[in-house]
């Protein structure tokens, strides 16, 4: 029975899209609650005593900063992949797209939605009839 190559490649590529979805709107959030704080306007917050602790605090939340700002950057990029995909457009920009999903440095809070639906996406771009697909050897039925 023939399985029309879309059909198959539709559940991973929304997976991806909700993926870029969430790590965009987290990423936004993030840097949003940190420019409230630097601006003052979350109350006085106290800074820890020990120097140690004040490392720390300020490593933590630079790093967070920096994933957000890797968040904003890459979801655009998960996002447009997996429209992409759903099109049967663009292999090697999903493939790359699945790869982002995957990394923890995308996105912390979205990471176990992205390892599922990457993984998902990376089994099913790499089936033989999908890369047929991608390359013109399959019929393109809508």
């Amino acid at each position: 029975m023939y399985r029309n190559p879309i059909d198959t490649l539709r559940p991973p590529a929304i997976g991806l899209l909700v993926t870029g979805c969430l790590n965009a709107a987290m990423g936004f959030v993030t840097l949003v609650s940190g420019l409230t704080r630097i601006a003052g306007l979350t109350g006085h917050e106290t800074l820890p005593h020990e120097q140690s602790e004040r490392i720390g605090y300020f490593l933590g939340t630079i790093g967070s900063y920096c994933i957000a700002v890797a968040s904003l950057l890459l979801a655009p990029v998960i996002i447009y992949a997996a429209v992409q995909m759903m099109k049967g457009q663009k292999r090697s920009l999903a493939m790359i797209a699945s790869v982002l999903a995957i990394l923890p440095l995308t996105s912390c809070c979205c990471f176990p939605v992205g390892i599922a639906f990457g993984i998902w996406s990376l089994i099913v771009l790499s089936k033989p009839e999908i890369k047929g697909f991608f390359n013109g050897e399959a019929p393109r039925q809508f």
